[in-house]
């Protein structure tokens, strides 16, 4: 089959590999720099803010503060050694793509908060928002380059060269490429894995034995590295791992390198997430929330969970569905590519060469492990910190590719056509399919750019940068605690300790907040902002709108988020919703009603609009508006 796709003059494959490299420069510099709206992925704005502590030298520190952790960790704490949330570790996220990002950070000089700050009026795009951007363009490209050596191994040249132009024209890609997620470095490990893995497969089809032992090695290095990026990436190792046990042998000595080095690796995350949560899975149990239990934001938001039981009920009914979900939603998890579903045809198909015959065994193995773990843990969006199956894309488009060709090669045609021609108009097909959701939106996207210019547009609803970088800092301290519903962009936007907003009162007072005054410090006010009442936000993140979704979503504080949608429908009322909240219903409850906390009768009585009625802050009196 190789020959067969591998028939292009040299002069063909230089002049695709040319279009490959103007698509793939066009699409950075147009994502970078014209269309560049900011940061907009909650995971990407909590990782950015540790990233700044560690460029400061604080280490892994962070400000977005999780009421399961606040209490749990506080009761934890030991007298000799009490909790401090000017020092509050994170293990909610692997370390190596903040690491990047610190880097980035401390290069640019955009570690210093002050020196950065995003005055109104000034624009609407953070700097340090385009520098994490970048961050995650650069492995991009350099995924997209190890993508193009790998499919040039596997193939040819010319495969190597159509999946290039495959991936720089795929939309979901492209936004992966300026996320700030873990997505683009992961893409890089995990593709240093399979070169390593198709080194080891050819060494061992040679009899080149401890050749083969060393490049599977070196490829659960990479895998390790995987684990490191995203920890997420423990299913594709795992995956790999199985490969490695049926396809080597002796399995045993194979089986033992590479998980020795997933344990090597592994190691030290294992023991620090044991001294902060006193298990080795850390918090890797509360995800399985988000598919089987009442929801994963729920539950890292209660104050303890012995009132909120995992919702077993139905588990096998349930992860069947999922998992047949991931299939179901793979064109679209892989960036919409039209070739990528031929993958499953190519598994059935017979290569000459072992080692490529070997590599679809791999690459299938870790997608099916990979399947499992996003079923488990409830991922289904395309835009995820936790996806997977975007990885998988370059090694399904190039397969995909070589089976199309395959299948030209061998249809019959015109004697007056030669397959050059046949393979150049199918591909050129194949590419504007694929890349209709990015080419459909290219005009406007190219218009806005150039009419806005450097002042960009903002991700809004439900993220306002300069409100968060100038008006909330302007009336808050950086000692006490904001309690949010927008916690990572307050971190990251106001560099402020902010608390993602509990559904319970009772947790708030009775627990959290001894557990806060433990750690020396206090809230200082409550932030509502589009994420908890934006219609828009709403229908982004799956959730139910109107008034029935902001009520399962804020619990008990679901009045506040209301106040913000009443005077956004009547702006010229100073209505105050939460004024009616001061008692309960019944004279017997014991639970502290809402207005006795916030309200213009309660603890936090000012009322502070950053951005009309859109982002609101309630303070204490005495603070300065």
């Amino acid at each position: 089959m190789a020959g067969l796709v591998g028939t292009g003059s040299v002069r063909g494959a230089k002049v695709l590999r040319l279009i490959a490299l103007a698509l793939l420069a066009f699409t950075c510099v147009f994502k970078l720099v014209l269309t560049y709206r900011g940061l907009d992925q909650p995971a990407a704005m909590d990782q950015a803010q540790i990233a700044r502590s560690v460029a400061q030298g604080q280490g892994f520190v962070t400000k977005f503060l999780r009421p399961i952790e606040v209490v749990s960790r506080a009761n934890m704490a030991k007298e000799d050694n009490p909790i401090s949330f000017d020092s509050f570790r994170d293990t909610n996220h692997a370390p190596l793509n903040i690491t990047a990002m610190a880097i980035a950070l401390k290069l640019t000089g955009m570690d210093d908060f002050e020196s950065c700050r995003l005055l109104e009026g000034t624009g609407y795009v953070y700097a340090p928002d385009r520098v994490i951007a970048a961050t995650s363009m650069v492995f991009f490209v350099l995924a997209m380059v190890l993508s193009y050596m790998l499919a040039a191994r596997l193939f040819d040249e010319v495969v190597a060269c159509a999946s290039s132009c495959f991936l720089a024209l795929s939309d979901l890609l492209l936004q992966y490429s300026v996320s700030g997620l873990p997505q683009p470095l992961m893409m890089c490990c995990m593709l240093g894995a399979l070169h390593a893995m198709l080194s080891a497969c050819r060494a061992y089809n040679e009899e080149k034995r401890y050749w083969a032992l060393l490049y599977v090695v070196l490829a659960f290095i990479c895998a390790s590295l995987l684990c490191l990026s995203g920890w997420m990436g423990l299913w594709p190792a795992m995956g790999l791992l199985l490969f490695c046990c049926f396809y080597f042998r002796p399995a045993g000595s194979y089986a033992l390198a590479a998980s020795g080095m997933l344990g090597l690796f592994l190691l030290a995350p294992a023991v620090f997430n044991y001294l902060e949560h006193g298990s080795v899975l850390g918090n890797a149990m509360l995800g399985l929330y988000n598919s089987f239990g009442n929801g994963e934001d729920l539950a890292m938001r209660a104050a303890d969970l012995n009132n909120r039981p995992m919702d077993a009920s139905f588990f096998a009914l349930k992860f069947l569905g999922h998992t047949f979900g991931q299939l179901r939603s793979m064109y679209v998890n892989m960036g919409s590519i039209i070739v990528v579903p031929f993958f499953l045809l190519a598994i059935l198909n017979h290569y000459r060469r072992s080692d490529v015959n070997a590599m679809k065994w791999s690459v299938f193995s870790m997608w099916a492990i990979s399947c499992v773990g996003m079923a488990l843990f409830g991922v289904d969006a395309p835009l995820h910190e936790s996806q997977l199956a975007v990885l998988f894309a370059p090694v399904f488009t190039a397969y995909g590719i070589a089976l199309v060709f395959n299948f030209l090669a061998r249809a019959p045609r015109h004697p007056d056509v030669t397959f050059n021609q046949v393979r150049g108009l199918a591909m050129f097909i194949m590419v504007c399919v694929s890349a209709g959701p990015f080419l459909a939106t290219l005009p406007k996207d190219i218009y806005m750019g150039i009419w806005l210019g450097d002042k960009g547009r903002p991700h809004f609803p439900p993220y306002y940068p300069p409100a968060l970088n100038d008006r909330l800092v302007n009336v808050t301290s950086p000692e006490e605690v904001i309690v949010t519903d927008q916690p990572w962009a307050v971190a990251w936007y106001a560099n402020r300790k902010a608390l993602w907003i509990p559904t319970s009162i009772d947790g708030l007072v009775s627990q959290i907040e001894p557990a806060l005054q433990k750690g020396g410090t206090q809230v200082q006010g409550f932030l509502i902002t589009p994420s908890s009442h934006s219609a828009i936000a709403k229908e982004v993140t799956g959730t139910p709108g109107g008034v029935a979704g902001i009520v399962a979503d804020m619990g008990d504080f679901a009045p506040l988020a209301l106040e913000g949608k009443i005077l956004q429908l009547v702006p010229r009322h100073n209505l105050a919703l939460a004024d009616q909240f001061v008692e309960n219903v019944s004279s017997n409850s014991r639970t502290v009603p809402m207005g006795q906390i916030v309200s213009s009768r309660g603890r936090f009585a000012a009322r502070v609009p950053l951005l009309g009625a859109e982002l609101m802050y309630y303070g204490r009196a005495t603070q300065h508006n």
